[in-house]
């Protein structure tokens, strides 16, 4: 997270700054989106990609995108950053394509929607509330290591009844820290005052943040809601 010293930020430049957040963090989702439709219908492109080597290998090349766009921030142009989110959702598009061969089409646009819902009424309490969310977001994280380490567990003990309170508990910690990251991203606007340059890639960071918010909630929220195909 970065803070800017300056002050008598103007309200134009909070309210440009939040637009950019969430125009980006929207245009990943769609570029998410389209990717996974793209490889799901195309039966050449899904037997590459679904095979145990290329999956591994998408993995690694996520979680690597995103240490280095969040450690690399300041140094990067805001070209190269631009180009490492969007590789990022098209990564992941490409990893989450796999949803469709467990989950009818159906269950999923449904709980796309339900996701929506519920990620836009948290962003906009964690906006506008007046509460200091900060204790909240420290006890969601710690939470959020506590499932990380249920889901490793239940690999090896492959209990439906514990992976059904992991999902519930994984909808309820991504609930709080999209209303958590939605204050601090507010914060953040409200305190800069930069180049366009500088506020573009802050806003490209917190847009990840978001965008990581919500396709972790869509997920945990497929597993209570998704329909298996037979």
């Amino acid at each position: 997270m970065f803070f800017y010293d300056q002050q008598g930020a103007a309200p134009a430049t909070e309210s440009n700054f939040m637009y950019k957040v969430y125009g980006w963090m929207c245009a990943a989702l769609a570029v998410t989106a389209v990717t996974s439709f793209i490889v799901v219908s195309s039966p050449a492109v899904m037997g590459f990609v679904f095979k145990p080597a290329v999956l591994l290998g998408l993995m690694i090349g996520s979680f690597a995108l995103v240490i280095a766009l969040s450690s690399m921030i300041r140094k990067l142009s805001f070209a190269a950053a631009c180009m490492m989110f969007f590789v990022y959702a098209v990564v992941l598009g490409m990893m989450l394509a796999t949803i469709f061969l467990v989950y009818t089409e159906g269950s999923i646009y449904s709980t796309f929607i339900v996701t929506s819902g519920m990620f836009g009424t948290m962003a906009i309490y964690g906006a506008f509330t007046r509460s200091d969310l900060t204790t909240v977001g420290n006890y969601a994280i710690m939470a959020l290591w506590g499932l990380i380490l249920s889901m490793i567990v239940n690999i090896f003990l492959q209990s439906q009844q514990f992976d059904f309170v992991i999902s519930l508990a994984g909808v309820g910690i991504f609930v709080l820290l999209t209303a958590v990251d939605a204050q601090k991203i507010k914060a953040l606007g409200q305190q800069l005052i930069a180049d366009r340059q500088t506020m573009d890639k802050v806003a490209l960071l917190c847009a990840l943040t978001l965008y990581l918010d919500f396709i972790n909630l869509f997920l945990f929220l497929l597993r209570l809601m998704g329909q298996r195909k037979d």
